[in-house]
């Protein structure tokens, strides 16, 4: 049995495991969706009568940004392996009834083959020895604390580490301290996001566009550019409003969502679209503690680290492997 549960398979939980087996701590990661990956997620496309099915399409966070020292580390290997790439610094602006103009920030980092391809990178490089990283594992009730560590699901481990959304992780924290923040978490905001695939691209060079004061979209990604292959394919994101109003039927989001981004980017209807819900998308404010660990049981995620960010996903899971790293050998 391994030293250590670690629960999820988002890149919080890879970058915790990763740092307990840096210490030579033994490592079970439990992920309840079929792949790896949490929000970092993509889609192939298939069945959309297009000459882009199998592309993968990034449908969850939509790009990331490092300026945290060990998370750039990061990010510049996955660049000098290829697995990242620098995308842009410049984004569009809009409002409801069209782009207005160009908007200059931080270095936005893609992925040529998704973003979740960057989470199964860090999970791969992991040593086979220490982490065995499993999914679809769905645990049944709240880690039990015993005289000797921990149980999950069954199973006895030395500690235990929840690495996800916390409204998720609340229901498997024990209680106490741990489960006392998670209570007091931010509130988290749902997100629906529309990918539609065009005949060609009838819109003008641009990677992104923040919609302004809009009912409906919040964000427009041009995946095409994102992944570099220049597809005629975008990605919008509701707002959370507009979201929680269509959580139990997605797709009656897609009319309004398909207007307003013809009316703001594309001009045209799209040859095909889908749409995926995210019910915790992101929180709305963000811990300055990097985790909260109680002893053998701790939680870390994009709410803790300054987020949400991906970054602080890595950064808080991290931390929190290091810390357990030290509770264990103490």
């Amino acid at each position: 049995m391994a030293d250590v549960a670690v629960i999820g398979g988002g890149i919080s939980g890879i970058a915790c495991a990763r740092a307990l087996a840096a210490r030579g701590i033994s490592v079970d990661v439990l992920d309840r969706g079929r792949a790896i990956g949490g929000r970092l997620a993509t889609q192939t496309l298939r069945d959309s009568g297009t000459p882009w099915d199998g592309r993968v399409v990034d449908v969850g966070a939509s790009y990331l940004t490092a300026d945290d020292p060990a998370f750039v580390a990061v990010v510049r290997d996955w660049v000098a392996r290829g697995v990242a790439r620098e995308w842009t610094d410049t984004f569009h602006v809009a409002d409801a009834a069209g782009i207005i103009g160009p908007k200059l920030g931080p270095m936005r980092y893609a992925a040529p083959g998704g973003m979740r391809s960057l989470v199964v990178d860090l999970a791969s490089r992991l040593p086979a020895d220490l982490v065995d990283v499993r999914h679809p594992v769905d645990i049944a009730g709240p880690v039990e604390i015993g005289s000797g560590g921990v149980r999950v699901d069954g199973a006895d481990y030395r500690a235990a580490a929840l690495c996800g959304p916390d409204p998720q992780m609340l229901t498997l924290a024990p209680a106490g301290p741990v489960r006392d923040a998670l209570e007091h978490s931010p509130t988290w905001e749902p997100v629906m996001s529309l990918t539609a695939v065009y005949d060609g691209r009838t819109w003008g060079p641009l990677d992104g566009v923040f919609v302004n004061d809009d009912a409906v979209l919040t964000f427009v990604a041009d995946d095409g550019r994102r992944r570099g292959d220049d597809a005629p394919v975008l990605v919008a994101h509701s707002t959370p409003v507009l979201a929680a109003a269509h959580l139990r039927d997605p797709a009656a989001a897609a009319p309004a969502m398909l207007s307003a981004l013809h009316q703001i980017v594309a001009g045209v209807d799209p040859d095909w679209f889908t749409v995926k819900r995210w019910t915790y998308a992101r929180p709305t404010r963000s811990r300055d503690e990097d985790h909260v660990l109680d002893g053998v049981v701790g939680a870390a995620g994009d709410s803790w680290a300054r987020g949400p960010r991906t970054q602080a996903a890595w950064v808080s899971g991290d931390s929190l492997g290091r810390a357990l790293a030290d509770r264990l050998a103490a």
